[in-house]
């Protein structure tokens, strides 16, 4: 029989799938495990590993699982990593699996990866934009909670109460930053907004 085929009692008969036969065999040889072949395949050679699915790549031993932080498409050879700073779980199959990691609380998330939130305003853990600190509230660049929003400190004459500054009354004065206005002493005066009593008369 010539390759591909084998003796039997009837004579030659083609190998069928999976196996395969070189000139004047008596039987068949299967393909090792995993490797399959066409009917009437000639030698080893002829025995391949099935493409492997989207998310595995083929290697001497069969498809393997791409790793962590790669991903592949169907039948591939091997697995093609994720743009720099994008992560995605083992065994992803396409580049829309890839990811950048969650912002941490002063970050946020665009196209490009983390950014700082800027002056006046804060964001949590994992956060697609930045808030806003409330009207008249400051913060610095990379703020994490509300709470890192404050009133700029007040200028002498003014007072910070919960919603911001606020005018000295009459009789009364502060410096700069005073969160309270001091009255003047007896026999002194000052007009509202003062930074200062003078004496009467």
């Amino acid at each position: 029989c010539s390759a591909g085929d084998y003796m039997t009692d009837s004579g030659c008969q083609q190998c069928g799938e999976n196996a395969f036969s070189g000139d004047g065999a008596s039987s068949c040889t299967s393909c090792p495990d995993g490797k399959l072949s066409a009917a009437g395949s000639t030698s080893e050679d002829d025995c391949e590993y099935a493409p492997c699915s989207a998310g595995d790549y083929m290697t001497d031993s069969g498809c393997q699982q791409c790793g962590e932080n790669a991903f592949s498409g169907d039948g591939a050879s091997s697995c093609t990593s994720c743009p720099d700073g994008k992560l995605s779980a083992a065994g992803s199959t396409s580049e829309d699996d890839c990811e950048y990691a969650p912002c941490s609380a002063g970050d946020y998330m665009n196209d490009s990866g983390c950014q700082q939130c800027g002056e006046n305003a804060f964001s949590d853990d994992g956060a697609s934009s930045c808030i806003s600190c409330q009207d008249g509230k400051l913060s610095a660049a990379g703020s994490t909670s509300e709470d890192d929003c404050e009133y700029a400190p007040c200028s002498a004459g003014d007072y910070m109460n919960d919603s911001g500054c606020q005018q000295c009354g009459e009789n009364a004065f502060s410096d700069d930053g005073a969160s309270s206005c001091i009255s003047c002493q007896d026999g002194k005066l000052s007009a509202a907004a003062d930074s200062g009593c003078q004496q009467c008369g």
